[in-house]
């Protein structure tokens, strides 16, 4: 267990990018999902895109705007809430360390872990949320043609970028490694087992 007595025996280093470039990348994950995803599903569904626009009606694709827009702000409290849960099924104090709040100045929520934990567990953290409200709605989707879960499945694909991002820069840490949540910037800091080098 990671302890405040233990953190000499570890090297530490912040792990941290800007909003700008989780912005850049959600773009290019967008474009990329929209042509390697996007395209295989309406062509598998051609029938339902058929259907809906053959027939368009302006009040239901109103609604359909609306409830994709309130979707999404519940989708955005659950994505950090998940984030939290997932997390504090790990650390002994469980949800007293977590933390959840906005990033004004970004608009951006956010979910932030006070205590260092296992590379493993934050990991699991980082990415649930898009496996969650991404990745298995996209296979739902594929599965039953519903354009709108599809659609869905894409957004919140694309809002976890900053955590694909922190994914792909703690690649290659180990798994005797912990993390911790940067107080205030967007990153963590990794702690690395001196005796290990």
């Amino acid at each position: 267990m990671f302890l405040d007595d233990t953190k000499d025996n570890y090297q530490k280093e912040l792990i941290s990018f800007s909003i700008k470039k989780a912005t850049r990348i959600a773009i290019s994950l967008l474009v990329i999902l929209c042509v390697a995803i996007g395209l295989p599903f309406v062509f598998l569904h051609i029938d339902k895109f058929s259907a809906y626009f053959s027939n368009f009606n302006v009040l239901i694709f109103l609604k359909d705007l609306l409830l994709f827009f309130l979707i999404s702000l519940v989708g955005i409290a659950l994505h950090e809430l998940i984030h939290g849960l997932t997390w504090a099924m790990f650390i002994k104090e469980r949800f007293r360390v977590i933390q959840f709040g906005v990033l004004w100045k970004y608009l951006t929520p956010y979910c932030h872990c006070k205590v260092p934990m296992k590379l493993k567990y934050y990991l699991l953290g980082a990415i649930m949320p898009a496996l969650i409200l991404g990745i298995f709605p996209l296979i739902i989707a594929f599965i039953n043609g519903n354009i709108l879960i599809f659609l869905l499945g894409i957004y919140f694909t694309v809002a976890a970028s900053g955590d694909f991002l922190i994914v792909y820069y703690l690649r290659n840490e180990r798994c005797n490694d912990y993390v911790k949540d940067h107080e205030s910037m967007v990153g963590c800091t990794v702690y690395r087992l001196k005796k290990d080098k």
